[in-house]
């Protein structure tokens, strides 16, 4: 039985870096929309060379173990992921599940050929993608 997405999402992009502001828990129904309202977005930045992506994240960084794997398999696809080489997570120290995002997200996004990498703010996160970038783009 398909249950109604749970939390929030917004998504946007700003040169390089794809960003979402997110706030959780998330449940599988959610990471399917997500996933569906970003996929061409991805795409696009895949085919145009190194890409980043800071998720911005608010309450709660809690997910479900299916939803955790959809995430796991839509990061593995070549077409909209090939080029992703700096994943960032801005979770403030308040946010509901912090002290686990490093362990379980780091292997994930290294799965996919990222580097990973937890941020309290939002400028280091960006100075840190930015750099990856640049440095993956032979800049």
């Amino acid at each position: 039985m398909a249950m109604r997405p749970h939390g929030y999402r917004e998504i946007w992009t700003e040169g390089r870096i794809f960003f979402s502001r997110n706030s959780g828990p998330f449940n599988l129904e959610l990471f399917q929309k997500a996933g569906e309202e970003s996929r061409a977005e991805r795409i696009r930045l895949t085919k145009s060379g190194p890409w980043g992506s800071i998720a911005i994240v608010n309450d709660n960084v809690m997910f479900t173990p299916d939803a955790l794997d959809l995430l796991t398999r839509n990061l593995a696809d070549q077409e909209r992921n090939a080029n992703l080489v700096a994943a960032a997570f801005v979770v403030p120290p308040e946010t509901e599940g912090r002290l686990f995002c490093e362990g379980i997200f780091s292997p994930i996004y290294a799965g996919a050929g990222a580097e990973f990498r937890l941020f309290e703010t939002l400028e280091p996160a960006k100075t840190w993608v930015t750099g990856v970038i640049e440095a993956a783009a032979g800049r």
